[in-house]
């Protein structure tokens, strides 16, 4: 009879152990952009102890975050849930809670979701070990300690794993877990931690004395006023005692029945009860009947929170529901407002893109005939400074030093002036019948401007130069030649001018050389340089400026010659 009373005894200390020796679990409200009404109505609540209102709210606040794509914080809501549920006894809910939480946590290598993963499996293996599934629970400690990020949990972990196998009989192990656990700061947790490993040192080893640990934990959970240790101090206590002195035993049994009732623990009084009635046998009758009551009060909350909280849920989809039918049906309203503003707008845009491409259209075309009338009088100009200025210019250097030019050359140079100047709204190209005859033009351009004064200096101008040259090239060219020489003449004051030609392969390269002052920058954007410069474009060619005042003036131009 006495071995059968051990026995029970053993048995009930490992079923109820658990119970007690497990963290607590706190809220999972460490992001701190959580910023959701409804997720703040519930975390209140729930620090009021109103588990129903907060597991509303919960479920609520999960939905608008569904809604808005972040399953993030949806999953911390529903950790909530499922922890408020195993909280108050409906462990199958809790676990589907839990598990609906792990399929929302999809990037499970960010630091956030990592966090939430470790407190998720806590709450599995914690619901897992009260349906007394204790492989599944070892598996989610073991789970949640390879998540956690914040230190002090993991040594949380290491403790809960500890209880796990002190359940299954592995002490060993459970003290290897335990010794970790001990490395926490907070003193709730290492007065737990502490308790339980001198409790899975003592069922290791016989000659171990538990009590001095016993009793620094239970002062430490004293000091804390941590009425849920303490029942598990007196709980170790009272069963270490309760073979070697079953008046302390009693004793202990009573002060965890007094503090279970201050901190209203049905749970917890109903363990007490159960100490009571082995170790007072003058009372058993009353405490039996006691016991019976609460017991089936435990079952009665059990069903009412299990049924509870699927109400809640249900109360929550079925207005869900109807809120979704009442949103598609103003959904739908305001399509068709929509469809019609965007049909009326449509129509005005229309009207709008045509009006302002028309006036695009007119500006444009506008802007191209202004622009053509421009261009034809820079052409014209071009043409008149090129014909007449340049053309009279050029007969009056050559009377000026020429002095032995008979009349009826100077009547032939005027009227081939005048003809050109008659003509000079056609686009006719000079034409040049041959290499030859083209440098020898050349050579005679140069030479009008060789006078006492100034001499002038040829050098390359043969007539393999021009060879393939096309009459429009050649033409440019002299004009080039002819504006360089006169604003020489004009401008520079230079007493030796030299023009050197040269080809290489295809591309042909005119360099021009003077004496004199130079001239000023602003003045190459001046009418005849301006003139020079678009002729080297129609030559598709490229024209250099090297000028400094009082080192004469240097101009490299080059084209290709095909």
């Amino acid at each position: 009879m006495h071995e059968k009373l051990y026995m029970f005894r053993i048995i009930l200390i490992l079923i109820v152990f658990i119970v007690y020796s497990c963290e607590k679990q706190d809220p999972v409200n460490k992001d701190p952009s959580v910023n959701n009404k409804n997720h703040n109505k519930a975390n209140l609540f729930r620090s009021e102890q109103l588990s129903d209102s907060a597991f509303y709210y919960y479920s609520i606040a999960k939905d608008e975050y569904l809604l808005k794509n972040d399953s993030i914080k949806a999953a911390q809501a529903l950790i909530n849930m499922a922890i408020i549920q195993c909280d108050n006894g409906d462990y199958f809910g809790s676990i589907e809670t839990s598990l609906e939480a792990d399929t929302l946590l999809v990037n499970k290598n960010e630091s956030i979701p990592k966090g939430f993963l470790a407190a998720n499996y806590n709450n599995l293996a914690i619901a897992s070990t009260k349906l007394k599934n204790f492989d599944h629970a070892e598996n989610f400690y073991n789970l949640a300690l390879k998540n956690v990020t914040d230190p002090e949990n993991k040594y949380v972990y290491y403790n809960n794993i500890g209880d796990v196998l002190i359940t299954r009989g592995d002490f060993k192990n459970a003290i290897r877990n335990l010794q970790m656990a001990l490395h926490v700061k907070d003193s709730i947790s290492y007065a737990r931690a502490l308790n339980n490993w001198a409790y899975a040192n003592h069922f290791s080893d016989k000659s171990f004395n538990p009590i001095p640990y016993y009793y620094k934990a239970l002062k430490i959970r004293l000091k804390d006023g941590n009425k849920h240790g303490l029942n598990s101090s007196y709980i170790n206590l009272c069963d270490y005692y309760a073979d070697k002195d079953p008046t302390i035993s009693l004793q202990f049994a009573k002060q965890m029945k007094q503090t279970a009732v201050e901190a209203n623990s049905t749970p917890d009084i109903l363990e007490a009860i159960k100490r009571i009635i082995i170790l007072n046998k003058n009372n058993y009758l009353e405490n039996f009947q006691n016991y019976n009551t609460l017991s089936d009060e435990i079952q009665l909350e059990s069903s009412k929170a299990k049924n509870q909280f699927a109400l809640i849920r249900y109360g929550v989809e079925k207005s869900r529901a109807e809120n979704s039918i009442l949103k598609v049906e103003k959904l739908e309203s305001q399509k068709k407002q929509i469809y019609l503003a965007i049909l009326v707008l449509g129509l005005i845009m229309m009207m709008i893109t045509g009006i302002i491409s028309s006036k695009k259209r007119q500006k444009r075309l506008q802007q191209e005939k202004d622009l053509e009338v421009k261009k034809t009088e820079l052409q014209y100009s071009k043409k008149v400074h090129d014909v007449v200025a340049n053309g009279i210019y050029q007969l009056m250097t050559k009377l000026e030093h020429d002095l032995d030019i008979s009349r009826d050359e100077t009547l032939d140079d005027l009227e081939y002036v005048y003809d050109r100047s008659r003509n000079i709204s056609y686009d006719a190209i000079e034409s040049h019948e041959s290499p030859e005859n083209f440098s020898e033009k050349i050579r005679k351009l140069i030479g009008y401007f060789n006078t006492p004064n100034v001499q002038t200096f040829i050098a390359g101008n043969d007539p393999s130069v021009w060879e393939g040259v096309s009459h429009f090239k050649k033409g440019e060219v002299y004009q080039i030649l002819r504006e360089m020489l006169i604003n020489m003449k004009k401008h520079s004051r230079a007493d030796r001018v030299t023009i050197i030609f040269e080809r290489i392969e295809d591309s042909i390269t005119v360099v021009y050389r003077d004496t004199g002052i130079g001239i000023k920058k602003e003045t190459i954007f001046k009418n005849g340089m301006r003139n020079m410069e678009s002729r080297i474009v129609n030559l598709e060619g490229v024209i250099i400026f090297d000028t400094e005042l009082e080192k004469g003036l240097k101009i490299d131009f080059s084209f290709s010659g095909l």
